[in-house]
Formats: structure tokens, sequence, C-alpha cells
């Protein structure tokens, strides 16, 4: 019977475990959604750098977004090591050092590509970020977890600027989300502005306006009202 090997209490390797649901968000979004490896597809699964059947951690710093035809094609074996496979393959395609060829437009820049999407996965504002939002979200299985994923992938396109870039409105002692674009309302001197009557179009148009802007819809009814009061005499 084989045994897991433990690191650590925190990093188990040579089994797996149900990951977090924000740990599933953070991994699928990177990339702009896409399958790391073909950069082409929607990435549907956590593919393992290292794989597990090598000892590998089961831990999110050692996931890729992948598409599942290209995480059973790499199988037991490390970016590197398909890439190695694949130039092997290029220049004695009879010997069958792959099952078949890369296409051109995955071949080029693979090494790169990888190199980009884990340094997106492991940049810590961001991980938090999907830690703080998406912490207490819970699935029971895929089909949960893919209606946490839509409803993630809705909100990030609602901001002009990756949330996560954006700078912290203040310094918290509590484990929270202080970004501007997203939690500014955690700053000491934000305002509300209630009882604004709307027409459903005028709301769309003008949160679109802000978007253009680069602007949150708060940040943007700030300057109007800043606007306004310089123009009082």
């Amino acid at each position: 019977m084989e045994v897991a090997m433990v690191v650590d209490a925190s990093v188990l390797r040579g089994s797996r475990v149900k990951q977090a649901t924000y740990v599933w968000l953070m991994g699928l979004t990177a990339n702009k959604g896409l399958c790391t490896y073909c950069n082409a597809s929607p990435s549907t699964t956590l593919d393992h750098e290292d794989p597990v059947a090598d000892n590998g951690a089961d831990i999110w710093w050692n996931f890729l977004p992948a598409c599942k035809p290209c995480n059973d094609w790499k199988r037991n074996r490390t970016p590197v090591e398909w890439l190695i496979d694949q130039k092997l393959h290029r220049a004695q395609p009879t010997v069958g050092f792959d099952t078949r060829r890369m296409p051109l437009l995955m071949f080029h820049g693979f090494e790169a590509r990888t190199e980009r999407v884990r340094r997106e996965i492991r940049e810590s504002g961001r991980r938090d970020w999907f830690r703080h939002h998406y912490g207490q979200a819970r699935h029971k299985n895929k089909a949960e977890m893919l209606e946490h994923l839509d409803s993630c992938r809705k909100e990030l396109s609602g901001y002009p600027h990756l949330p996560w870039s954006t700078p912290n409105v203040r310094t918290w002692a509590a484990d929270v989300c202080a970004r501007h674009i997203c939690c500014g309302w955690r700053h000491p001197q934000a305002r509300s502005v209630e009882a604004v009557i709307l027409t459903d179009d005028q709301y769309s148009a003008f949160l679109k306006l802000a978007f253009a802007k680069g602007m949150s819809g708060g940040d943007f009814t700030a300057m109007l009202i800043r606007r306004a009061l310089e123009r009082e005499p």
C-alpha cells in the first residue's frame, strides 16, 4: 500500500485532498481563464505542475490552470519534461517521445507562458483577494464550483482594473480586503450617496462610462460631486 509523504503539516505530497473553492477560483481565472499550455481553450482543471504521482505537492503553488485535453496529454510529466519530449519528438518523430506534435502556436512561448502563469498564481496580493472575497464559498461538486467560477468571472469583468492591483485604502488588523476598487467603503472618509433615482438604461450607461474612464461607480460619482462643488461660487 502506497503511503502519502508529508513534508510538514500543511503540505501533503503524493496524495490529493479536496481544494477550497477560492483555490479553484484563483487558479482557473489565471491566464485570463485560458489553459496555460494551449493558451486557447478555457481552463477547467487544476494541473499539478509537479505530478502527484511523482510525489508532487497537492497545494495551490503547484497548480496551473489547464483544459482537460492538455491535462490528459501532459500525463505524469512536469511542463519542462513535456517540452523536452516535444523537442525530441520534433527531431525524431518515429521514436515515440510523445503521442503527437504540438501545434506551433502552442509550442512557441510554452516555457515563458508557463513561467508567467506560475508567477501570477503565486502573487500574494492576488491570492489574498480571492481568499478574502471567496474564502467562505463552498462547493460539493464540480458543477457547483463552476457556478462559483461563473459568478467570479462576472464580478472581475465589472472592474476597470484587477482589484488586487489597486491600493489598500487603510491598514487593518483584521484579515479583510481593503482594496480601493472593491472594498473602498472601508476608507475612514468613505461616504454613501443614497436615493439616486435613475432608469435602468441610465444606470447602465453611467457604469459603462465609469468603466471606460478606469473608475469604479463610486469613484466616478465622487469625481462628479467634486467637480460640481468646484464650480460653486
